[in-house]
């Protein structure tokens, strides 16, 4: 998310020992383990069959979060899928180790180098011209340099916002709805846009409390923001905070509320709480870009992943009685046909 993670930077300056803390030796000789076999959602338009399996490997700047975990597990199905001959997962742990370490892989002949958010955007462009039969992906972000072998992927999360905020609209019992981000960047407004159009769609006369926590790393937060709003009567809330925004779930189990989820299904967080996940996509749309690789089909550029592209843009749980998710369902077809255009932007909050 472009300037969504600004906390996390700020972290990893001040305090080397937590969510990317630093670390004085190269990332590019301390890769870390991944889980066997994990498995990812994989439907949508990609292919399965690899003319000449690729090198890949996954460049995080912290440890993995619920939104790179989807990005990891699904790297990991393309190898499975015989899309990728080799993969490898690397923790950059010091910002100065960032262009160093892509230059690094890039030598040792990854065919895909992919990482995320807008730590990373600087040191792609810096290094990616020097390697012109090197694919780079760079997640949430775009390729403002117009550099040919970076593919730069946004997401319109307004999508599946919207469609989470129909079943909150029609599923509050007190009219008064919450919403909590990591920060008031353009990419986290983006969620807080999308929910509160698709709650007032079914809803008109509903309230929103919006708050910002200022980081994107800190449940104890996310659990006091929650808090916070489940005493002002918000009966349901949604988070768009990443760490932060795990918080949510241990206060919904703790005052018997509904949560909201993001990025990737967090039903598991509290199933007994959570009614439905706006969804990113992101391991989806990464799988798509290692099998362009190996196919020969691979295209740089900038690209906007969300309905058109087969993706679901809401997981919703059995909480949802089956006529609120039917409007959700109906909410999703209008948005893929065009019917519907979720907005990008809100004044409330600010």
């Amino acid at each position: 998310m472009r300037k969504t993670f600004i906390a996390v930077i700020v972290f990893v300056m001040l305090a080397a020992s937590l969510a990317g803390c630093a670390q004085s030796t190269p990332a590019a000789s301390n890769p870390t383990q991944a889980p066997a076999q994990p498995t990812a959602n994989t439907s949508g338009n990609t292919s399965a069959s690899a003319n000449n399996p690729v090198k890949v490997v996954f460049l995080i700047t912290q440890p993995l979060s619920p939104f790179e975990t989807d990005i990891w597990n699904s790297i990991n199905k393309a190898k499975t899928d015989g899309l990728a001959s080799d993969v490898k997962l690397i923790e950059m742990k010091n910002p100065t180790e960032y262009e160093q370490t892509i230059r690094q892989v890039s030598e040792d002949g990854y065919n895909v180098v992919i990482s995320t958010f807008f730590f990373v955007h600087d040191a792609f462009n810096a290094v990616a011209p020097s390697f012109p039969d090197t694919h780079y992906v760079l997640v949430y972000e775009p390729n403002d340099k117009n550099i040919p072998n970076i593919h730069g992927i946004l997401y319109d999360v307004q999508e599946g916002s919207y469609v989470c905020g129909v079943v909150a609209g029609k599923m509050t019992k007190t009219n008064k709805i919450g919403w909590f981000g990591g920060d008031n960047s353009p990419g986290i407004v983006k969620f807080l846009a999308g929910y509160e159009a698709g709650a007032k769609s079914v809803n008109p006369n509903i309230t929103l409390d919006v708050q910002f926590a200022g980081t994107f790393v800190d449940p104890d937060k996310g659990h006091e923001i929650s808090l916070a709003l489940f005493e002002k009567g918000d009966d349901i809330v949604m988070q768009a905070a990443n760490q932060t925004g795990l918080g949510l779930f241990t206060a919904a189990k703790e005052k018997n509320k509904l949560a909201i989820g993001v990025d990737i299904d967090q039903s598991d967080q509290a199933p007994n709480n959570v009614i439905c996940s706006a969804l990113s996509n992101p391991g989806l749309s990464v799988y798509k870009d290692i099998s362009n690789s190996a196919n020969g089909t691979w295209k740089g550029g900038t690209s906007n992943w969300g309905v058109k592209d087969g993706a679901p843009a809401a997981a919703i749980t059995g909480l949802v009685p089956a006529e609120v998710k039917a409007a959700a369902d109906q909410a999703e077809k209008d948005i893929a046909s065009g019917k519907v255009v979720p907005p990008t932007t809100t004044d409330t909050g600010k």
